[in-house]
């Protein structure tokens, strides 16, 4: 079944150790959605435990994020773009921009390529911009999310499904994705819930289970707005 707008938030993907831009995607993956027409999603977040992919290389450290997503339609594609960056009480960023465009070459099906991880700002303090592509199809009891994204010593297979429910009449999703850590030598599976709280906020929180170190937990606010 299809994630209903409110759902189509913004999360982010776990490929290489410098942090990345977050697209609309699962945890650790970006997929085909994109945030709606004329909507703009805010977003606060935070990672615990283990070394992950939200600028918290040392285990047993967090890290806050900030950004946006918003989204504009041009038949016969849509278009995403956004901004991230890092916070903390030393020195912030680096500013983050991504984009991605999406395209439905059939009823039940989505595609899209995109860009994240170029750095506006600090060059030097982050990796190479992340190019991927993304297919999925909604097989209606499930989602199957499969792409492939390109970065200098980061490439990975991009792997997910996820489907949504009725929780208290409001959209409860649960989703899995896999992706590649180590320039392609080890994997990192991870499990998630996004829901939706009210009309204009989405909770969403996911577990990190890498092959190496230790498990983290992000937790994330999104605040969606339609104009």
């Amino acid at each position: 079944m299809r994630i209903k707008t409110r759902a189509l938030t913004v999360t982010a993907f776990a490929v290489v150790s410098s942090a990345l831009g977050t697209p609309t995607g699962l945890n650790n993956i970006p997929t085909a959605d994109t945030v709606p027409h004329r909507t703009v999603a805010v977003q606060y977040f935070s990672s615990f435990g283990g070394a992950n992919q939200f600028a918290a290389p040392e285990a047993g450290k967090t890290s806050q994020w900030m950004g946006f997503k918003t989204g504009w339609d041009f038949e016969p594609f849509h278009l995403e773009w956004g901004l991230d960056s890092p916070l903390g009480t030393g020195m912030s960023g680096p500013l983050l921009f991504q984009t991605k465009a999406r395209f439905q070459p059939w009823e039940d099906g989505m595609f899209a390529l995109g860009v994240a991880n170029l750095a506006l700002t600090d060059m030097n303090r982050t990796g190479d911009p992340f190019s991927y592509a993304m297919l999925w199809h909604d097989f209606h009891f499930v989602r199957f999310h499969a792409g492939y994204g390109y970065q200098t010593n980061g490439s990975s297979f991009l792997l997910g499904v996820d489907r949504t429910w009725k929780l208290f009449d409001r959209n409860f999703n649960l989703n899995a994705d896999l992706v590649q850590s180590r320039d392609q030598r080890g994997l990192i599976t991870a499990v998630g819930a996004k829901y939706d709280l009210s009309k204009h906020i989405v909770l969403e929180t996911w577990a990190n289970f890498p092959d190496r170190d230790r498990v983290s937990l992000i937790a994330k606010i999104n605040f969606v707005f339609t104009f």
